[in-house]
């Protein structure tokens, strides 16, 4: 498949996933703030990876909806073929972006480390 046609595709995707997950998951166990990061799907339009982030300060939180996410693919795959125009509609699988949680730990060290300056007037 031509790259950009792909990009297309991964964008439009990645726009009504959003849209569904904020819209349409009814799920009251879904907890914290889901973004979704990126979207790469394969060539041959059979799979798709949906990078998520979830900002939340309980890590069990986070845990229990990517669980959720992942468990709804299915529901999120059927709104999707019925919003984009495929011949085939990939197979969703949700990937956890950590990349915040790594940010968050190295900011914390740096301040870690921040020793406060003393004056010198001298």
């Amino acid at each position: 498949m031509q790259p950009k046609r792909l990009a297309r595709i991964n964008s439009e995707i990645k726009k009504v996933v959003s849209q569904i997950i904020s819209e349409d998951l009814r799920d009251p166990r879904l907890g914290g703030l889901i973004s979704v990061m990126d979207v790469d799907t394969t060539n041959d339009l059979s799979h798709c990876t949906i990078l998520v982030s979830i900002y939340s300060k309980d890590k069990i939180e986070v845990k229990e909806t990517f669980r959720i996410l992942n468990h709804s693919s299915a529901f999120i795959r059927k709104l999707l073929a019925s919003r984009i125009d495929l011949r085939i509609t990939p197979e969703l699988h949700f990937k956890l972006d950590d990349e915040f949680e790594i940010d968050e730990k190295m900011s914390k060290l740096i301040d870690s480390l921040n020793i406060p300056k003393e004056n010198s007037d001298e």
